[in-house]
């Protein structure tokens, strides 16, 4: 939409249509006749060919004329209304853009409201250009009613992000920042490659502004390839505030360079004025602080001043420029020119004041006030609403508080007894208690001498398992039922079945039994074993993944390996608590 039209134009270009486009817009004044190629056209081929080429003004004047005298000879009110606000964009006075306004507000009485709605943003937007910033605010504020009337998204977060851009140049920096933010994450999610772009952009210019350098910069590398891939514009502004941000972060030579590459290529049109002054003013700035060069400064100082009094532009950090100037006149003791800058200053001084009291004043009034009461309603909406449930959430309370109790009190119970279960652990190993066990007592494997395994063959066995143990041959990783059998001089079935009358247990069960009891005693002895993961210790206990060894060790002991080692942990550190108070 022409509202939100926003292209980089060639400033010499410019000059030289100038006063081509003025003769070109009187025409609608009187009886345009529309070029036999563009007779019969429909509005949404000549609004295509406005948009087009929107940098050749003549071509796009001509398409211009052409719709809007096609609105007039048809009394089509919502195009005419169209056609002058095409005319207003193009036109390079103040007045003249003015007038197209007025016209355009005249025709706009029964358009829909959504039109309404862009058109206030445009005007708005306008007089944020030229720096009335309470007449954009009070453009804003109706476009923001119209919005919520309709309950616009889109429209709400253009607002959002324009009454943004007014707290920036105010002063409300962090208020701007958390706007901007929020205007970010809707363009995020509508994929608007072109409006991230720019809220990024103005993203990394709040954060400088908020004195967040290094955020700042974060913004700038995230975006700056896509800027100037996508509107060279926004990649020269973007460069430019870099060069700005650096000069705060004392990066001096490489803010130089970024802002002589912005400020070389920028255009300095209504749009991007502001960023080429305040290239100029760092530039001028960078001379003192690096080169303490004041003569050179001196010269960008000035040149910032000339800038200012032929764009009307208000860039509040120029006030240092004119703070340096006057000093400069006063040593070089030029009366004349300290009394022109002392008043400049003093007008800079007094226009940025009674613009930004002004402006808060109405933002306060029109924008956060209402916002505020906007929320307020809401909360009394959602306590209304809770009133209205609370005895089903009393009870639903109750329940959760009953179930917390229960929660609590499990917690609790399974915390004693996991609290019991490493005390008894603790204890059998102060007692020597986690020892072999083996039973060579043959007076009970009846069943095995049915089977024909004589007492001799099962005390032979029973001792070769003596020595398995002693010998720790359970940490061997890859020990199987046939392994042990040819270590104990038997088969793979005799083995299992001695194992199980004399140790109750099963062949898998025997081993990561013996297993978990030397990593119980290890870890008790070997502080810097405690200090491993729970992987590392499952190796050294000699199992193959740390799963099977955190089963076999709950299995065993009741509690998990790490619960285990904490403890033991928090008895060494009460032991030597204890020693030091002693």
């Amino acid at each position: 939409m022409i509202y939100l039209l926003r292209y980089r134009r060639s400033y010499l270009f410019l000059l030289f249509t100038l006063c081509i486009s003025y003769t070109i817009l009187a025409q609608e004044e009187k009886t345009y006749v529309i070029p036999d190629s563009l007779t019969g056209k429909s509005y949404d081929y000549l609004h295509n060919k406005i948009q087009q080429n929107p940098t050749d003004t003549i071509s796009s004047i001509v398409y211009i004329n052409s719709y809007l005298a096609k609105a007039i000879g048809e009394d089509n009110a919502f195009r005419r209304h169209y056609g002058y606000l095409f005319l207003s964009y193009y036109a390079r006075d103040k007045d003249t853009k003015f007038n197209y306004i007025e016209k355009a507000l005249r025709e706009s009485k029964n358009i829909d409201d959504i039109y309404k709605i862009y058109l206030y943003i445009y005007i708005g937007t306008v007089y944020y250009d030229y720096y009335d910033y309470e007449a954009a605010i009070e453009n804003y504020i109706k476009a923001r009613k119209l919005s919520e009337s309709i309950d616009n998204k889109k429209s709400k977060y253009i607002i959002l992000n324009n009454i943004a851009l007014v707290k920036e140049n105010i002063g409300k920096h962090d208020q701007a920042l958390e706007l901007h933010k929020e205007c970010l994450t809707y363009k995020i999610l509508k994929n608007d490659t072109i409006g991230i772009i720019g809220t990024t952009l103005e993203i990394a210019e709040s954060m400088r502004n908020n004195k967040m350098y290094d955020s700042a910069t974060y913004y700038y590398k995230t975006i700056i390839d896509k800027a100037y891939r996508n509107n060279t514009t926004y990649g020269d502004i973007i460069t430019i505030n870099e060069g700005v941000n650096l000069f705060f972060k004392k990066k001096y030579l490489e803010a130089e360079s970024l802002l002589l590459k912005g400020y070389s290529q920028i255009d300095l049109n209504q749009e991007s004025q502001k960023y080429y002054i305040l290239a100029t003013h760092y530039l001028g700035k960078i001379q003192l602080a690096h080169y303490n060069n004041a003569e050179k400064a001196t010269t960008y100082f000035t040149k910032v001043d000339s800038l200012v009094s032929k764009t009307n532009a208000v860039v509040p950090s120029t006030i240092e420029a004119y703070e340096f100037l006057m000093t400069y006149y006063d040593k070089k003791g030029d009366r004349q020119k300290q009394l022109e800058i002392i008043k400049k200053l003093y007008e800079l001084r007094t226009t940025i004041s009674s613009r930004n009291l002004n402006t808060v004043d109405m933002l306060h009034s029109e924008f956060d006030t209402p916002q505020l009461l906007k929320k307020k309603e809401l909360l009394i909406k959602q306590l209304e609403g809770k009133a209205s449930t609370l005895a089903t959430r009393s009870v639903y309370l109750v329940i959760f508080i009953i179930f917390l109790i229960a929660l609590f009190i499990l917690q609790f119970n399974r915390h004693k007894i996991y609290r019991e279960r490493f005390n008894s652990i603790i204890s059998k190993l102060d007692n020597k208690e986690i020892k072999s066990t083996l039973n060579h007592d043959t007076s009970n494997t009846p069943k095995l001498l049915l089977e024909g395994i004589d007492d001799t063959t099962i005390t032979a066995i029973l001792h070769k398992l003596d020595q398995f143990e002693k010998k720790e041959g359970f940490l061997q990783k890859d020990i199987t039922l046939a392994i042990l059998a040819k270590k104990c001089a038997t088969n793979t079935k005799y083995l299992p079945k001695i194992i199980h009358i004399h140790k109750d247990k099963s062949f898998v069960n025997y081993i990561n039994s013996l297993r978990i009891d030397y990593i119980l005693k290890e870890l008790r002895e070997n502080t810097i074993l405690q200090k491993y993961t729970v992987k590392t210790i499952s190796e050294e206990a000699g199992f193959n993944t740390a799963e099977s060894f955190a089963r076999a060790f709950k299995n065993k002991t009741g509690i998990r390996p790490s619960y285990y080692i904490r403890n033991l942990k928090k008895k060494k550190a009460i032991s030597r608590n204890s020693k030091n108070y002693d």
